[in-house]
């Protein structure tokens, strides 16, 4: 009777470790997502006034120009959460600035130097000794284990 019960016990068993290795099959076949919403929390505000506005550049892309896709925001005690809904997957850059006045443009002193407080992706601080922002010092990989980007305009 033993013997019996322990050649049902190995049937069971070998039943349980089957489905579970198909199970594992067609998980691991399912189509992955290829994009994701990405969150960038922006940090350093001054003031609540005006609005925040973030714009996106796709890998190679000059980061002074058009951006790829663009996303304004309300500022909330010195901070605001901004999302680019649905991204593929990728490398991209990011710059980030404050529109105190609202206009949707960044202004500029007489020396057009920016005249609004101004933020980047990838940790980049706008300085004499950083040169100008480019996109490989502005860039960063957003994938399925990204974690929100952090900014802090100045």
């Amino acid at each position: 009777m033993l013997l019996h019960s322990s050649v049902g016990m190995r049937k069971v068993v070998q039943s349980w470790l089957l489905g579970v290795g198909l199970w594992g099959l067609v998980v691991s076949a399912w189509p992955q997502p290829t994009e994701a919403d990405l969150q960038i929390h922006v940090t350093g505000f001054a003031h609540d006034r005006g609005q925040v506005i973030a714009s996106l550049f796709s890998d190679g892309h000059d980061v002074f120009g058009k951006p790829d896709r663009r996303v304004v925001g309300t500022i909330q005690q010195n901070q605001a959460t901004l999302i680019f809904p649905h991204l593929p997957y990728g490398s991209y850059a990011m710059t980030v600035f404050h529109d105190e006045n609202s206009n949707n443009d960044l202004d500029h002193n007489f020396l057009h130097l920016p005249a609004e407080p101004l933020g980047f992706s990838n940790g980049f601080k706008l300085s004499l000794f950083s040169g100008m922002p480019s996109f490989e010092k502005l860039s960063f990989v957003f994938a399925a284990d990204t974690k929100p980007v952090e900014i802090t305009v100045k």
